[in-house]
């Protein structure tokens, strides 16, 4: 017998190889890229919504460039920045406005809804252009002259009048007050989505970009970025609530319970308890009732009767009584 039939030939072993075997292994599959979701963000505007309002906001840029190089008397160039979407309360824990310049505006009836605001050192540049000056050297902190402030608060102004014309579709929304420095006189809810929108200023011949900042509820740009906005109701003071809440709490109904007496006996003696027996009560015949409410005494009265019905005529409060 020939002794190369016991063993396998090279040939062979590939087949059995390939029979038994050898599967191919396909690569692993990538994991798909995962966004973190931000939970800062009230995620008020999808995607579409943020695109309309970035082309809307892009003219309002245009509009804006418009103003500042009639002010200036040269071209200035104006481009949007970004749209931020936060909970007024979680940005108004971060926002840093001691020092910067702020302009508020509101509707015609109304409290405010918003404001504009710049730094400092945009407030400089900004005063520098208008008075045609080089760049000074000016610490930018410095309190202006009447006649800086005057130019610098005309020009915010029409900057921020530029910001709300596409707004006044759904309010008639305007400049109110006057330019302040520091954090605006504006209350927002804790809950509320704002919008922060923001503005790049620069002019050709030099290399300094200065920042406009708008915060505004996002309701009121909805109708500029075509979302739907169910109605709100209009905010209530705390005195309005307080009343509202008063004449609720008012129409409640209230239970009742006049007690002419009471007494206290053991259980042997409510057991012997039967027909006839007199049971004597701690209170004299001329005594008064109480008025339970709530469990707990409140007025003192006397038994008497109205209109063929068991009645208490008021005398006194519990607490009253001396």
């Amino acid at each position: 017998m020939d002794s190369s039939a016991n063993h396998l030939g090279r040939a062979k072993i590939g087949r059995l190889l390939a029979a038994v075997g050898s599967t191919h292994t396909q690569d692993p599959v990538p994991a798909p890229e995962a966004t973190p979701y931000d939970w800062r963000d009230p995620h008020y505007f999808n995607t579409d919504q943020r695109t309309r309002l970035t082309q809307a906001l892009g003219q309002v840029a245009a509009r804006m460039a418009e103003i500042f190089s009639r002010s200036r008397g040269s071209p200035v160039e104006v481009a949007f920045g970004a749209l931020t979407q936060h909970f007024a309360g979680d940005w108004c824990r971060h926002a840093e406005l001691d020092h910067d310049y702020c302009l508020t505006f509101a509707p015609d009836k109304g409290p405010s809804s918003g404001f504009v605001s710049i730094s400092p050192q945009t407030a400089m540049t900004w005063v520098t252009w208008l008075l045609g000056d080089s760049d000074s050297a000016r610490d930018p902190n410095q309190a202006f002259s009447s006649l800086e402030e005057s130019l610098l608060s005309d020009l915010l102004t029409a900057v921020l009048d530029a910001f709300l014309t596409p707004l006044r579709a759904t309010g008639n929304l305007r400049p109110t007050g006057a330019m302040c420095k520091g954090q605006p006189s504006i209350q927002f809810e804790l809950t509320e989505e704002v919008c922060r929108a923001t503005f790049k200023v620069k002019s050709p011949d030099t290399d300094k970009v200065s920042e406009i900042a708008f915060l505004l509820p996002c309701s009121r740009l909805a109708a500029l970025a075509g979302k739907t906005v169910a109605a709100t109701p209009p905010r209530m003071s705390p005195q309005e609530l307080s009343k509202i809440l008063m004449e609720h709490v008012q129409e409640m109904p209230v239970t009742v319970q006049a007690t002419l007496v009471s007494t206290t006996l053991r259980f042997q003696e409510i057991l012997e308890l039967g027909p006839g027996d007199i049971l004597l009560l701690d209170k004299p015949v001329d005594g008064l009732a109480d008025l339970i409410i709530n469990g707990r005494p409140a007025y003192h009265g006397r038994p008497a009767r109205s209109q063929g019905q068991h009645a208490i005529v008021i005398l006194d409060c519990v607490g009253e009584r001396t």
